[in-house]
């Protein structure tokens, strides 16, 4: 009888927590084959979408916006799955490797312009992703494999300002480590306050379970301080201490916030060590506390068991994540073993029996459904932590009634108990309002600086040509990544009356927002002159003296290069202001255009030079800052120019476009986990050839 009182009540459980799992409901707003129209939504202070749905997926390479030319939809993957073992033509994707997901987002009129949040949850392992072309984030460094990968797993928000009525999404992912490459969890898209105030939410919610359980642990540890003879209260102690380390380092993942630059393999070692001593400790308290109904035997197996699989964990990242399922089937066992004893307890009217017997349900349950959940990888907001502290709570009791039963004055010790439980309260429910206080000051400092940051980094895109610009004769790509939201980079490209078109590069001294400071002055002083001055060096000339006479006091110095293209003689005229050396290349060969001239700023009447040469049909000119090659890898060695030379050299027969690209790629490669230090800029100016 009491075998099928078991049986029942574990069937029952996961044949409701299946049904959980499978809800058949459909949503208006989703993305079919990569677009989602949401024209008829207005983005106010509630409104949140979810970005899920059919993505377009492009497995085995990195694409960057915007995509040039036809590229080999390998199909759509409805997003939050995995492209693990998804099957596309007949063939199953592997569980490593790196891709490209795209989409698109139709919005209304009234929408562009307007600041919103887009929430991205955790993604296996690394990613990052452009929004309209434009590089918003990422977390860790997606390689095109294992060597050149760098994982980082941690939920973020963004600000996103739509500037036209479709929003094109791109993201680069990379997992070489773990099972479900991906997202594991659902994106979105909302009003600015109405995911600010989630993320809020989240936030304090998960530290107020965070401070709950190290309260009660630490509480619990000064009883078993005073009652060594308690075993099952250093368990207990114990178990909250585990679960709050593992609620560090997962959901919001505080531990990153704190340390920035923790070591990510470690963070994620530490996060399943949690989980493989939890489960053990547990099975350790329920021993203590129902000695007479427990197996020794089996919480010997498993123990044996638990530190096995934490062994594990010394094993490559993408070992033992495959290992765990064998765990989660144990926890599987652990978990119906637990229910088993406390049955029995119940049935022997042990004291308490029935009490824990509940709490063991709520936490089961929620256990059971999070686990099955994770399997099935969907990863929305758990309910384990919320059963979790009603279970705390519920042991709290227990213990607190074990205790009771010690002494000799029941009703005294009761009371006493009383106010040590009111008291916890009282300071858990301050923690959580000095969580919130805090937190919405820290957010409300925050959203100021990055909304500052924000408008400075789209003034900056605005007076800066756009890629895709045109003359005749000429192809010009472009490329612009500053170190910071704003650089010390600027580039300028005009066609004069006479045919020519004139191409300026100025680097600023230092970056951010200082440089970027700069570069609105030098851009003042060069648009004054710019179209009247028909020599480069006559254009130099007066241009160092504008700065001189104007910004003598700020000392302002940039390194700047002028090129003219006389598209009637093919012409090249040339001045450069103490500018790196940049490249000519005319079919194998390739000429150095040298300086002619100190940088800009340093004094008053500085002499430049104008030099020229001929430029024929499929010639190329490479325009280029500092910060390219002063690049530096792990090993603190340069890019250097002999590393361009060499790229132009082996993409001479390709696209001029995809020369460019092939430079950016092979710095990426070339500078691995190291940060980007100097504001990068790079014009491509190709004589067209005739078709």
């Amino acid at each position: 009888m009491r075998k099928q009182i078991l049986l029942t009540g574990v069937f029952s459980l996961l044949l409701f927590t299946f049904a959980c799992l499978n809800p058949e409901q459909e949503e208006p707003h989703r993305f079919r084959q990569g677009v989602l129209d949401i024209r008829d939504l207005t983005f106010n202070e509630n409104t949140i979408v979810d970005l899920h749905g059919e993505w377009e997926l492009y497995f085995g390479d990195f694409h960057y916006p915007p995509f040039h030319g036809e590229k080999p939809l390998t199909g759509y993957l409805a997003i939050p799955s995995s492209w693990q073992d998804e099957e596309f033509g007949g063939e199953e994707l592997p569980r490593t490797g790196h891709v490209t997901l795209r989409a698109f987002i139709q919005i209304s009129k009234q929408t562009i312009g307007q600041e919103l949040r887009i929430y991205i949850p955790d993604i296996a392992s690394s990613y990052r992703f452009f929004a309209n072309g434009i590089l918003i984030g990422g977390q860790g460094k997606p390689g095109i494999n294992q060597f050149d990968d760098t994982p980082r797993i941690k939920s973020k928000y963004y600000t996103l300002i739509p500037d036209k009525e479709v929003i094109e999404l791109v993201f680069h992912i990379a997992n070489y480590d773990n099972n479900f490459g991906g997202f594991w969890a659902i994106p979105s898209l909302g009003n600015k306050n109405a995911l600010d105030r989630e993320k809020m939410l989240s936030i304090a919610r998960e530290l107020f379970l965070l401070g709950a359980l190290v309260l009660i642990g630490l509480y619990h540890c000064g009883l078993y301080f005073y009652k060594r003879k308690e075993s099952s209260i250093f368990y207990f102690a114990l178990f909250c201490f585990l679960l709050g380390i593992r609620l560090a380092f997962t959901g919001e993942r505080y531990i990153l916030e704190l340390f920035p630059n923790f070591h990510w393999p470690t963070a994620f070692r530490i996060e399943f060590a949690s989980y493989y001593f939890a489960v053990p400790t547990f099975l350790l308290f329920i021993y203590s506390l129902f000695p007479e109904e427990s197996n020794r035997k089996y919480v010997r197996y498993v123990l044996i068991a638990s530190s096995i699989f934490a062994l594990t964990l010394f094993l490559p990242i993408s070992v033992f994540t495959i290992l765990l399922y064998g765990f989660q089937a144990l926890s599987f066992f652990t978990i119906g073993y637990v229910i088993h004893i406390n049955l029995k307890a119940v049935f022997n009217k042990r004291p308490n029996s029935k009490l824990f017997f509940l709490g063991l349900l709520i936490l089961a349950f929620s256990v059971a459904f999070d686990i099955l959940r994770h399997s099935v990888n969907n990863r929305g907001i758990g309910l384990t932590p919320y059963a979790l502290l009603c279970f705390i709570f519920i042991q709290s009791l227990i213990l607190s009634s074990r205790i009771a039963n010690a002494f000799l004055r029941a009703e005294e010790l009761a009371e006493s108990l009383k106010i040590s439980n009111e008291s916890l309260l009282a300071v858990t429910e301050n923690l959580e309002q000095i969580v919130s206080e805090r937190t919405f000051q820290l957010n409300s400092s925050l959203n100021r600086i990055k909304k500052d940051l924000l408008l400075a980094k789209k003034i900056q895109q605005k007076i800066l040509p756009e890629d895709g610009i045109k003359f005749e004769h000429l192809k010009i790509h472009l490329y612009f990544q500053p170190q910071d939201e704003v650089g010390g980079d600027f580039y300028d490209i005009f066609e004069l009356d006479n045919g020519t078109v004139r191409f300026f590069v100025a680097d600023a001294t230092g970056h951010g927002i200082q440089a970027a400071l700069y570069t609105m002055a030098i851009k003042s002083e060069y648009e004054a002159i710019k179209r009247f001055i028909t020599k480069t060096d006559d254009l130099m000339n007066h241009l160092n003296q504008k700065i001189q006479n104007k910004f003598s006091g700020l000392k302002i110095v940039f390194s700047g290069f002028l090129l003219d293209i006389d598209t009637k003689t093919k012409t090249i005229y040339y001045s450069s202001a103490g500018h790196p050396n940049q490249i000519f290349q005319s079919g194998d060969k390739q000429t150095i255009l040298d300086r002619t001239g100190n940088i800009i700023g340093l004094k008053k009447d500085q002499p430049y030079t104008q030099k020229q040469f001929q430029m024929a049909m499929g010639d190329r000119i490479l325009l280029f800052t500092d910060g390219m090659l002063e690049q530096k890898n792990e090993s603190r060695e340069e890019f250097g120019m002999e590393r361009i030379q060499k790229i132009l050299t082996d993409y001479q027969g390709k696209e001029s476009e995809r020369v460019l690209a092939e430079l950016v790629i092979q710095l990426f490669l070339f500078q691995k986990k190291e940060d980007q230090e100097d504001d990068q800029t790079m014009v491509l100016i190709e004589w067209e050839k005739t078709s």
